[in-house]
């Protein structure tokens, strides 16, 4: 123990590890309380999409929300990302960075917490400030993993509690993610914040889109990713995200480059 972390016995192996994160989950592993960051009993609200994907909110999953957001967002190296649409660079209206699970106490925890609960090693955390209501991120798959058939993607949110909208792909794509994010009728609005923790699974990522609309409010939101595949089934070939879009004949360039804000 370190740093008021659980941690992993050295002389632990790689059979043992799910029984390890187990006793840690549950409390049979001896860990100081007083060190915890996260509600590892707080109760899990499920709601099914349908018969292949679901989505599990836990609220107050960390305590101490407040504090976690002022640490997270004053010791963030947050860059600028910049995406290459139609020929040109455009900013994101958020910033972003990627964060190693073990560099903080809070985020170690977590990543103990989810490896125990859904049996699977995450990858991640990527981190996103949205810095007030004018921050936002459209409606959209994490297509990036690829495989999309059997997926978990956990995000903790810290601060203001804004929609998180889910809606469900169809085949028109163009028309649908042009509907604005949590009018269409059939739009799930989830509102996570303050220390909430949801998780998407199944097939979510190759069925179900999901977006952050603008919001009337002048507070910073900061979600906490991990990522999961299966690798199992048909890949997805579609041109994900950071891929860009380009259609001159100029030289190929990057999708996507960074720059401190």
């Amino acid at each position: 123990m370190h740093a008021g972390v659980a941690v992993l016995p050295e002389s632990t192996r790689v059979g043992e590890t799910s029984r390890w994160l187990t006793g840690w989950l549950t409390g049979a592993v001896d860990v100081d309380r007083s060190s915890l960051l996260i509600d590892r009993r707080a109760a899990v609200e499920t709601t099914a999409l349908d018969e292949h994907s679901w989505v599990h909110l836990v609220r107050g999953f960390v305590p101490d929300a407040a504090a976690a957001l002022d640490r997270v967002r004053s010791t963030t190296p947050w860059q600028q990302q910049e995406v290459l649409r139609y020929e040109a660079y455009v900013p994101e209206r958020r910033l972003s960075s990627g964060l190693r699970a073990d560099s903080d106490p809070l985020l170690r925890q977590i990543d103990l917490h989810l490896t125990a609960t859904h049996r699977q090693r995450f990858t991640g955390v990527a981190a996103i400030l949205y810095r007030d209501g004018e921050d936002f991120q459209g409606l959209h798959s994490d297509r990036e993993m690829r495989w999309l058939d059997d997926t978990l993607i956990a995000i903790v949110v810290l601060g203001q509690r804004r929609p998180f909208v889910i809606r469900r792909r169809a085949p028109m794509r163009e028309v649908v993610e042009r509907v604005p994010a949590g009018t269409a009728p059939d739009d799930l609005v989830f509102t996570p914040g303050e220390g909430d923790l949801l998780v998407m699974g199944g097939a979510c990522q190759r069925d179900w889109l999901h977006g952050i609309p603008r919001a009337d409010t002048a507070n910073p939101r900061i979600s906490l990713t991990w990522r999961w595949t299966s690798r199992r089934g048909r890949p997805d070939t579609n041109p994900g995200y950071v891929d860009g879009r380009q259609f001159s004949d100029r030289p190929r360039r990057p999708g996507t480059r960074t720059r401190r804000p």
